[in-house]
């Protein structure tokens, strides 16, 4: 059955690029939001200072 052949195809032409994206996006958005929260901390001491 050449069925399973083209949804191993499939799964290996599509899945591949979609979980690199997905960790691409997972880091990026981690990355984001280290620099969100490092900006709040920051904003808190600026008021004070000033």
């Amino acid at each position: 059955m050449n069925d399973s052949w083209i949804y191993h195809h499939f799964i290996n032409t599509l899945l591949f690029p979609l979980a690199m994206f997905g960790v691409a996006f997972c880091l990026l958005g981690l990355l984001l939001y280290m620099l969100w929260k490092e900006k709040q901390k920051e904003g808190p001491k600026e008021n004070k200072s000033s």
